[in-house]
């Protein structure tokens, strides 16, 4: 049996190419995630574990965020366990370019280094020692430009600027914070200086000679008590390499995905391959059972093709997933923007390949060849020997389904259809978030599931519709239509393995574009300006400060024809007085004003009560969570005063709300504001906050907007023109992070897109492979064709409008699915979502449908038409 095999497979090795390719990409997809993701982890983990590597023992600030008191350092220092113990000051710092001009959109992470226990030793040059003396993260380095010995300045507590020396940079690896925002470090009591901050936020341990880690773990701990976590190096190390293998792993998650969505369209390649095979060697098989086979034997050589198939093309798969990774990686350390996908830390990736992930690709590879073929295989053994006394040229095991199989297929179909909606709409009635997303993406297979059922009645509905249209391109229109009505499951196989891939894209793209305008959304909320001007050094001191704008500034702005609304910040603390609402007086509350502003239109908001239109003088609104903790709801009335005493930037007194003088105003709850969307606690009219704070005069920020019709490029110039006079403001563009945040999106698109493509390739694969099969079918029928008079040419335009209207057919089913299951996706993902569809993306990628159709029947087009008139006595050429 195994040479008749092997003999089958070099007569019919043209038949298994397609096949033979579907397999190889199948199991390249499977191998080269796994290589991939392998060198993620790999590199996180090196990461992480080289930081515990210098410590026994890590003690990090409580779950609560309170730091650890300066003084339990010292006790930490006398347990009998520890050699030497470090602490870390912990805060933020503005950094300063060589311009002057505040370095990135966000404080900076500013902390201590140094000392007989560090996690972060200088990568290049050397920690500082110094007061004057600074290190800066090797990112933000490069992003400024500063080398080691150049002069830096930073902005810290309460709106001081220093000057330092760069004495050395540091490579902060997984440090996510550091990564986003930037760092700079200083010697111990530089930090505090800088900072402000009060104790410290981790405490790094060296055990004494021959003390276990976990002794020293457990020693620490009972010195420190509740008042920080404390673990070994080791166990921190796991922590880090599982915080930034986060990434690593969704990515790797759904790279899996996409890849096994790969192989089960190539699956669905190989099942109509060997079943087209099988059915076409009915004759073969027959005249074996003639001559002693039995059915296990029939089975087994079958199953056997299937086996050698599938394993050399599943080797020839995992060697181009290899190379296609090793590829990958050296890429993804190349492109800047990859960071953003795979996190910190890919710029140093290498390729590692381990004998897991080649013998998973080899398998996955073999193990689907052998489940697509199990079906055919069986089909081949109920071959009866008589069958050797019929014509070869049988008809198409699966042409016309007809009766009761048609009859259950749809009503399989209906039940999927119904498990399929009530599953999504389970996962829609779920409160958004990853749990919700996969019910969702559950009821979006069974509508696969339902659409594989149905597809050959669907074919042969589409191909009676399409005949009409079909008549304008002549005698091959009407053929082709025809000809997909008379085999509608072959032609089915290779409408699903498209549509999958067309869904997937298709969903993708929906889902994509729903969560990117949803974030849009609630940005454009939370910044409701292109611009904002702020103190310099803002957000690096208390809620109120002292810092100001200067005077004025509002007025500049307005001057600017490129400028077209300017709204006025001013926030400050009060306290209730009095009210009607349960838990009112419960301490200070923080209070915001927006002169020049119309609430709910130039600042909009989520109301889960009241409208925030209504605020005006005498009526305030206040954010949910607030709402919450005063116990106010809609209606309820308050009594507010000016909480303490005013501070001046300048210094002195803004005015003296003592006990006996303090404003008090009125105030009844007109709206209750979503906390996302405003800041939190009450936000009054102007004409309110004017009577508690008299002697307010400048803003806290400035939020500009550019005049309708002006270019962003002169908006810009003129808001950093009027800055530019003003050294103390920073400016804030929400424009520039909109747009990286496209840019991102924008990213994440291209790679899961350029994943997706496979599956469409496979697809692809899948329609040339019918093509070709069916032209070994049809010989006899294409013989006759040509004998009747059809040329060379119309046989060619018949197989290419067969290949067409399976692309199409393919195409936009699968768009539909998605594009329904893509907004459920959406909308499991994300509360409030915004639903938005592509529709020039999905109609460019349907348009591609025409060129990828005709690009399928290139090869089997040809093939047909060289078909010798001879083949109808079965004495032509041989099939190939």
């Amino acid at each position: 049996m195994l040479r008749i095999t092997l003999a089958g497979l070099l007569l019919h090795k043209g038949r298994f190419a397609a096949t033979a390719l579907a397999i190889a990409l199948g199991a390249a997809f499977i191998t080269a995630t796994l290589v991939f993701t392998d060198s993620l982890d790999a590199r996180f983990a090196a990461q992480a574990e080289g930081g515990a590597d210098r410590v026994d023992a890590v003690a990090l600030s409580a779950e609560s965020g309170e730091p650890i008191p300066a003084s339990r350092l010292a006790a930490v220092r006398e347990a009998e366990q520890v050699a030497a113990a470090t602490g870390t000051v912990r805060g933020r710092a503005v950094l300063l370019d060589r311009d002057g001009d505040a370095l990135g959109r966000a404080p900076a992470l500013a902390l201590s280094a140094g000392g007989a226990v560090t996690r972060l030793p200088a990568a290049e040059g050397r920690l500082p020692t110094a007061s004057g003396e600074a290190a800066l993260a090797t990112t933000s380095a490069e992003a400024a430009g500063y080398r080691i010995g150049d002069t830096v300045s930073v902005v810290g507590h309460r709106g001081a600027e220093h000057t330092l020396t760069v004495t050395g940079l540091v490579d902060f690896g997984l440090d996510a914070e550091a990564a986003r925002r930037g760092a700079v470090a200083f010697a111990p009591q530089t930090a505090r200086r800088v900072t402000g901050a009060d104790g410290y936020a981790e405490i790094a341990v060296r055990a004494a000679e021959g003390v276990a880690p976990e002794r020293v773990r457990a020693a620490v701990a009972g010195v420190l008590g509740d008042g920080a976590r404390v673990m070994t190096g080791a166990e921190f190390g796991r922590m880090k390499a599982e915080e930034a293998g986060v990434q690593a792993r969704t990515v790797g998650t759904a790279l899996l995905l996409f890849a096994a969505v790969a192989l089960f369209v190539a699956a669905l390649v190989i099942n109509n391959t060997f079943a087209v095979l099988v059915n076409r060697r009915s004759a073969e098989t027959a005249l074996l059972r003639c001559l002693g086979a039995g059915r296990g034997q029939v089975f087994a050589g079958v199953v056997a093709e299937a086996l050698v198939v599938g394993a050399a093309s599943a080797a020839l798969g995992v060697l181009a997933g290899v190379g296609a990774a090793i590829g990958a990686v050296r890429l993804g350390a190349a492109v800047p923007q990859a960071a953003a996908v795979f996190g910190p830390g890919v710029d140093a990736l290498s390729p590692v390949v381990q004998p897991e992930s080649v013998l998973l690709g080899l398998g996955a590879g073999v193990a689907m060849t052998v489940a697509a073929v199990l079906r055919p295989a069986y089909l081949a053994t109920r071959t009866a020997p008589l069958a050797a006394l019929r014509d070869a040229a049988a008809p198409d095991a699966g042409a016309g389904v007809r009766g009761r199989a048609q009859r259950l297929r749809l009503v399989v179909s209906g039940g999927s259809a119904a498990a399929s909606a009530a599953v999504t709409a389970l996962g829609l009635a779920a409160e958004p978030g990853a749990a919700a997303m996969a019910v969702v993406a559950g009821g979006g297979g069974l509508a696969f599931a339902a659409v594989l059922a149905a597809a050959p009645a669907l074919v042969s509905a589409v191909s009676r519709a399409a005949a009409v249209p079909l008549r304008g391109l002549g005698v091959p229109g009407r053929l082709a239509a025809q000809s997909a009505r008379r085999s509608p499951r072959r032609t089915a196989n290779a409408v699903i393995a498209l549509a999958v891939g067309a869904g997937l894209i298709t969903g993708y793209s929906v889902a994509s574009a729903s969560v990117q305008a949803t974030l849009a959304h609630l940005m454009a909320r939370e910044l409701p300006a292109d611009y904002s001007l702020l103190p310099l050094g803002a957000g690096t001191g208390t809620a109120d400060d002292g810092r100001r704008l200067p005077g004025g500034l509002a007025a500049e702005l307005r001057e600017r024809p490129a400028v077209g609304k300017v709204i006025r910040v001013r926030r400050a603390e009060a306290r209730i007085a009095s009210g009607t609402g349960e838990g009112v007086g419960a301490g200070a509350v923080r209070v915001n004003a927006y002169p020049g502003a119309r609430l709910g239109a130039d600042l909009a908001a989520g109301t889960p009560q009241g409208e925030l239109g209504d605020v005006g003088p005498g009526r305030m609104s206040v954010s949910k969570g607030e709402a919450e903790r005063l116990g106010l709801r809609l209606g309820d009335t308050v009594s507010l005063t000016a909480e303490g005493v005013e501070r001046d930037p300048a210094g002195g007194h803004a005015g003296d709300t003592a006990a006996g003088s303090r404003p008090e105003v009125r105030l009844r709850v007109a709206a209750v504001t979503a906390d996302a969307d405003l800041p939190a606690g009450l936000t009054l009219a102007p004409a309110d906050f004017a009577k508690l704070f008299p002697d307010r005069e400048r803003d806290d920020s400035l939020l500009v907007t550019g005049a309708e019709g002006a270019a962003a490029a002169q908006v810009r110039a003129a808001v950093e023109e009027v800055a530019s006079a003003h050294p103390e403001v920073q400016v804030s563009s929400a424009a520039g992070q909109r747009d990286q945040f496209g840019r991102l999106f924008d990213v994440i698109f291209l790679v899961v897109a350029a994943l997706l493509s496979v599956a469409v390739v496979i697809a692809v694969v899948g329609i040339a492979n019918t093509l070709a099969l069916s032209v070994v079918e049809r010989r006899r029928e294409f013989a006759l064709l040509r004998a009747l008079g059809l040329t060379a040419g119309q046989l060619r335009r018949m197989l290419a409008v067969e290949s067409l209207l399976v692309a199409l057919l393919g195409t936009t089913a699968g768009a539909a699915l998605g594009t329904t299951f893509g907004l459920a996706a959406a909308a499991a993902a994300m509360p409030d979502m915004v639903p938005e569809v592509p529709a020039a993306r999905i109609a460019l990628f349907l348009a591609a449908a025409i060129p990828v159709g005709l690009l399928a029947a290139l090869a089997p087009a040809r093939s047909a038409a060289s078909i010798p008139i001879s083949s109808l006595t079965g004495q032509g050429a041989g099939e190939g």
